[in-house]
């Protein structure tokens, strides 16, 4: 039996946005005591070209999509303060899990000009931070792609004598959303400083 409309959109923007924070299954974290909410779920971008935002999400990071599907309806519109707009949506894991994902979000039908990326972190701006196993080959990767990198892979909070480092990089996504990828136990030897 298909669901009206509008009741089939508020089904399926439940299952992405609400579901998780409301059931208490496997891998969702419950409210921690003391706190009134759970550790981030999920970290929603609003994109200009989905397909482009998968090759640095997916192919490059090694996301993997847990969900896609249409969001469309007045439930939609209702929730992001537009009207007669529609949404293609892919959540990306990392991973079993069902929480801290990265949820890509593009308006159908809009086109919406690249933004001026400076390489620099501003106020207001915001970062996904990962860690990584590999943040060399990540670095390689999204420089041949053209992304705006603020910084190579460094050592931050430099441990003196110790044979590794922590190493850190920042990097902008084509819409200037700041990524911080973080590798621990790199050999000193490793680190180009």
């Amino acid at each position: 039996m298909r669901l009206p409309a509008i009741k089939s959109t508020v089904v399926v923007f439940l299952s992405i946005f609400a579901m998780p924070a409301l059931s208490q299954g496997p891998g969702i974290p419950p409210v921690p005591e003391g706190f009134i909410v759970t550790p981030v779920m999920r970290t929603s971008i609003i994109v200009r070209n989905m397909d482009e935002s998968l090759k640095l999400y997916r192919d490059i990071l090694g996301l993997r999509p847990w969900f896609e599907g249409p969001l469309e309806g007045e439930a939609l519109n209702t929730l992001v303060g537009t009207t007669g707009k529609s949404m293609r949506n892919v959540i990306l894991q990392s991973g079993d899990i069902v929480h801290a994902n990265v949820g890509l979000f593009e308006y159908v039908g809009e086109e919406t000009e690249k933004p001026d990326i400076i390489p620099e972190v501003r106020t207001g701006d915001v970062a996904i931070v990962f860690y990584t196993n590999d943040i060399f080959a990540i670095h390689d990767a999204v420089k041949a792609a053209g992304y705006t990198i603020i910084s190579r892979p460094v050592a931050l909070y430099r441990r003196e004598g110790s044979s590794t480092q922590n190493v850190e990089m920042i990097f902008f996504d084509a819409d200037g959303i700041a990524l911080n990828l973080i590798q621990r136990g790199v050999p000193v030897e490793a680190i180009n400083e």
